[in-house]
């Protein structure tokens, strides 16, 4: 799991760590509404979900376009 988180230098990727959080966030989130009447504001899940996205497929095509 460390290696998730760390680049090839060793150093923590804050990309990483920030689209991880997100979507553990948005996972917890979606999972204890589905429990209440209450629902996240569709504009909150779509901007977690860009976000989530964005940082983790930023890291995925900079491995891939600096090779």
């Amino acid at each position: 799991m460390k290696q998730f988180f760390c680049e090839e230098n060793g150093r923590l990727s804050m990309k990483r760590l920030c689209g991880f959080l997100c979507v553990a966030i948005l996972c917890v989130t979606m999972y204890h509404n589905s429990f209440y009447e209450t629902e996240p504001s569709e504009a909150l899940v779509y901007s977690v979900s860009a976000l989530a996205f964005g940082c983790l497929g930023l890291t995925s095509a900079e491995k891939i376009f600096k090779k």
